[in-house]
């Protein structure tokens, strides 16, 4: 059997990929219209829409809680989360939709963006799942995006490092306080010889009030990370 050089490879996927494109041409999960962009499934206008958040602005989210202080040395989120705004529909598809390969992507662009910002990292690990909760959708989102971040940085993705050693409820009705308190010890680090000493970054995909992402952070500094950086997809608003 005759067996294809590597660029031979490349070279009938990008076609294949081109050509599914012309048949099915992907449409924007905003408004419809046909989706421009190579690899994400909205229009040059929603993407334009997109808001960017300003430096300095998810970690002073994060300082508004107890438990946040100094648990993060720094904190990024790319896009802010709006009600009627582009971000919702992509968030809602990557993390209810099926569609972690939109994450994978999403992933490689936040680790493009904040590349120069990220050069101290030593390990990537994602924000995890609860057993039961991974069951039922079949994948972690974060875990999608943290692998996208790792093939940019060159950084190893090590999901295992971090747990969530009880099931908590959706935060996505609750309040701040409701938040705090549902996820409050709700993460372990089960391996501490594999995170002492290393800079962690975290992965989610949305900062909200910032109550997973302490906790998780504080697991990880109990493990005796060195430091813990925050990377989030977006910001609520």
């Amino acid at each position: 059997m005759t067996v294809l050089p590597d660029s031979y490879r490349q070279t009938l996927r990008r076609l294949g990929r081109a050509l599914r494109a012309l048949v099915y041409p992907w449409h924007c999960l905003h408004c419809g219209a046909r989706a421009t962009h190579p690899t994400l499934p909205l229009c040059t206008d929603c993407l334009a829409a997109l808001r960017r958040v300003p430096p300095g602005e998810p970690l002073r989210r994060l300082h508004r809680l107890p438990e946040a202080i100094g648990c993060f040395r720094a904190a990024y989120s790319l896009w802010y989360e709006t009600p009627e705004g582009p971000f919702r529909p992509l968030h809602h598809a990557l993390k209810y939709g099926n569609r972690p390969v939109y994450a994978q992507r999403l992933g490689r662009l936040l680790g493009e963006t904040f590349r120069d910002e990220l050069q101290t990292i030593d390990v990537v690990v994602p924000v995890p799942l609860h057993r039961r909760r991974f069951l039922e959708r079949g994948y972690n989102q974060s875990a999608w995006l943290a692998r996208g971040v790792g093939e940019v940085l060159g950084r190893p993705v090590a999901p295992e490092l971090l747990v969530r050693v009880r099931a908590t409820r959706s935060q996505t009705h609750l309040g701040r306080d409701a938040r705090r308190a549902n996820v409050a010890r709700a993460f372990a680090a089960p391996y501490p010889e594999r995170v002492a000493g290393r800079h962690v970054l975290l992965v989610d995909d949305l900062l909200t009030t910032g109550a997973t992402a302490a906790w998780a952070a504080q697991a990880l500094h109990e493990a005796h990370a060195s430091g813990v950086t925050l990377l989030t997809l977006g910001l609520a608003a």
